[in-house]
């Protein structure tokens, strides 16, 4: 039994695909290998033999498109998720905390204490203005 195992010969796996491919030798014939799919690539475009007029009106469609899908989630009643609404929606969180004064609005004017350090009135000018509604959450028409 031990001769016929040395008498073997023995292939040298030059890819992964080589070595997967042993592996599976050696595994039972009943046991399942399930690759996880790829996923497909977006089309590339050729932008870099474009010319200047065609680049700009290939930036300009995208632009195009970008504003439209933000349109209609907007009319949808949906936000996109990026920086500026987030930046949006946190500044509306502080300005509720300040109105309401609730836990947390000390730490918001401590905050606008340290950022405007040049104008000690600054917090709370700003204050007045959220308890008087002159600042008003900009994202609140979204919040459900």
């Amino acid at each position: 039994m031990a001769t016929a195992i040395e008498n073997e010969i023995e292939e040298v796996a030059t890819s992964m695909s080589d070595e997967l491919g042993l592996l599976r030798e050696l595994l039972d014939d009943d046991a399942v290998v399930v690759e996880r799919p790829r996923k497909p690539r977006k089309p590339s475009v050729g932008i870099d033999g474009m010319t200047p007029a065609e680049f700009r009106a290939y930036k300009a469609r995208l632009q195009a498109e970008r504003r439209a899908k933000l349109k209609a989630q907007e009319v949808a009643g949906t936000l996109p998720f990026d920086a500026e609404t987030t930046r949006d929606a946190l500044a509306d969180a502080a300005i509720m905390l300040l109105y309401a004064g609730g836990p947390g609005a000390n730490a918001i004017l401590n905050y606008l204490g340290q950022v405007y350090a040049d104008k000690p009135g600054a917090p709370m000018t700003i204050a007045a203005r959220v308890k008087t509604r002159v600042l008003k959450p900009k994202l609140l028409r979204f919040a459900r």
